[in-house]
């Protein structure tokens, strides 16, 4: 059983609220565009959801703002914080956890395959293929984490036309 549910438009987590979530580009909000890489939704299956408890995202060191990848919850930094890459890292919003494939089933869903995908709560309403999730989220998420939640399960089953659940601000 999963302890999340997302339908297109919604995350449902059981026993802890319902949350407006989009995913994918704008003219890739659509599930039957989930197998494009960089614009689609992120790809229907089951996702684990690890809750390590994390710090500030760190740049890769390349030189091009770009976030390295982590496998726990953690806060991105912004403004001074972020300083020159402010303006890239505002699209991830002020927190993030990644997502991974549960099985092989959702691994190999696309191919090429995709992964990479985050939950994060920024407020543009869209998605590189990853989850965006109404910032009260990662509140709750952190209060489960406190709690003694040490992981989660996120089915994604699209049910409507559309992958946009209104989370523009």
């Amino acid at each position: 059983m999963e302890d999340m549910l997302y339908d297109g438009t919604v995350l449902n987590w059981t026993g802890k609220g319902k949350f407006k979530a989009t995913s994918g580009m704008p003219g890739h909000q659509d599930p039957a565009d989930q197998c494009l890489p960089e614009a689609g939704p992120v790809p229907e299956g089951v996702y684990r959801v690890p809750l390590i408890n994390g710090t500030a995202a760190r740049d890769d060191g390349a030189g091009i703002c770009r976030l390295e990848p982590s496998w726990r919850v953690e806060s991105i930094p912004r403004g001074a914080a972020a300083a020159q890459c402010e303006p890239y890292w505002a699209n991830w919003g002020h927190n993030r956890v990644r997502i991974e494939p549960a099985d092989a089933a959702t691994r190999t869903k696309c191919s090429p395959a995709r992964s990479g995908f985050y939950l994060h709560d920024s407020t543009k309403g869209f998605s590189h293929g990853c989850i965006e999730v109404e910032t009260t989220f990662f509140g709750v998420l952190r209060a489960a984490m406190k709690q003694g939640t040490q992981r989660l399960t996120l089915r994604i089953k699209y049910t409507g036309g559309t992958t946009n659940g209104g989370t523009k601000t």
